[in-house]
């Protein structure tokens, strides 16, 4: 792999100490292991959203877009945390069970 960017982030000093003796103890480079958790991650974010077509993802995104406009047309707003449960049930990552779960465990 060839070093094309070099990222910069804050992370708490009691976290980095705790990151970097966790990766000692492993014998592996803290570098190294932030690579792997990276790629890990973008990983199970393709496996997720490949699980649906492109046509299913559209036609949650519609139904949501709809439903959205139905609750606006009774005068109520979804809240930020149901708009992100929502984008989870369109990209894939839960069942129509899951999202409508979701919302009942939210009032």
């Amino acid at each position: 792999m060839t070093k094309e960017a070099t990222m910069t982030f804050q992370v708490e000093a009691e976290l980095q100490a705790n990151f970097y003796s966790a990766a000692e103890a492993d014998h592996r480079p803290a570098v190294q292991v932030l690579r792997e958790l990276m790629s890990n991650y973008v990983q199970q974010v393709r496996n997720r959203t490949a699980s649906i077509s492109p046509e299913e993802r559209e036609r949650r995104e519609e139904a949501f877009k709809y439903a959205r406009a139905s609750v606006g047309l009774e005068g109520f707003k979804l809240s930020e945390a149901a708009e992100q449960h929502a984008l989870r049930y369109i990209n894939g990552e839960i069942s129509i069970e899951e999202l409508v779960k979701g919302y009942r465990h939210e009032r």
